[in-house]
């Protein structure tokens, strides 16, 4: 977020961040929220103020992605800095977190490349190569395991089929150009029957998975040949999808009717990441 600002919306709870925010997760039990800037991951506790519990200081660049594993006890993260890191949650990033359950986290590059990091050897070894089309802005796995999508500065998707138990084996299946400027953002519905894009051209698009055909392009900011629409992020029904763009305003798609439902403002800049957690909004 350019504004140097995170938003907990429906607390409107505000904290001033020193950098911009280039990604956002909570743990699977949405009680702690990582930030992600420059530099530094700073970890806050949803329900315990404004300041962070936790500052990582592991990188010297920006960091562009974070995560958690299942039972957040450890994070995963990767940066400018050309490093991919996993690093104890509890410890503010220092020594070796005991990994269990997790086998293999994959990553990209800006040069084209899907990376596949075995966690049970430390080795990391490139699993997709398309160095025609630039960099990869995000990468996205289905919940089956069975379908990786990842999206690139020409505006197009590509996706995998995934095999193998220990060892991924991969097919492509489907390539397609689905913005006209850079896709910034690829993401699987919960549910695996929706692929959502999100792209520099100010749009949103969602593919069905049985297909690829895009079934709606979501007008996702307020001025599309001006904004970006950064990033997306689905309910847990796959009923709803929730947008960031950068005019400031995150927005909430009914998906049957294609129509906002909320608009969740306060913002002064860019939007350019979120993280969305919740249980179900078909209540």
């Amino acid at each position: 977020m350019f504004d140097l600002t995170l938003c907990l919306m429906g607390s409107y709870q505000l904290t001033i961040y020193p950098h911009q925010v280039n990604s956002l997760a909570f743990t699977n039990d949405g009680h702690y929220l990582a930030a992600a800037g420059y530099g530094k991951i700073r970890i806050y506790d949803v329900y315990g103020g404004a300041s962070p519990l936790v500052v990582i200081s592991e990188f010297t660049k920006n960091v562009n992605a974070v995560g958690h594993n299942a039972a957040g006890t450890w994070m995963f993260a990767g940066g400018e800095d050309k490093s991919a890191k996993i690093l104890d949650c509890r410890a503010g990033g220092s020594g070796s977190p005991y990994v269990t359950g997790t086998r293999q986290i994959l990553f990209s590059t800006d040069k084209g490349e899907v990376y596949v990091w075995d966690l049970r050897n430390g080795r990391a070894a490139v699993l997709c190569s398309d160095a025609r089309e630039g960099p990869i802005h995000s990468i996205g796995i289905n919940v089956e395991g069975t379908s990786l999508a990842a999206a690139n500065t020409a505006g197009s998707i590509i996706v995998w089929s995934l095999g193998g138990n220990s060892a991924f084996k991969h097919t492509e299946k489907h390539r397609s150009k689905v913005h006209s400027s850079y896709a910034l953002k690829v993401e699987f519905s919960p549910d695996s029957t929706l692929l959502a894009t999100c792209g520099a051209d100010g749009k949103v698009n969602l593919l069905k998975t049985a297909d690829f055909s895009v079934t709606n392009s979501l007008q996702a900011s307020s001025n599309t040949g001006r904004h970006w629409a950064w990033d997306c992020a689905f309910s847990a029904d796959s009923r709803f999808l929730l947008t960031a763009s950068s005019d400031g305003v995150a927005r909430l798609w009914d998906l049957e009717t294609n129509e906002v439902r909320l608009e969740y403002k306060g913002h002064q800049r860019a939007i350019t990441c979120l993280a969305f957690r919740d249980q179900s909004l078909a209540d």
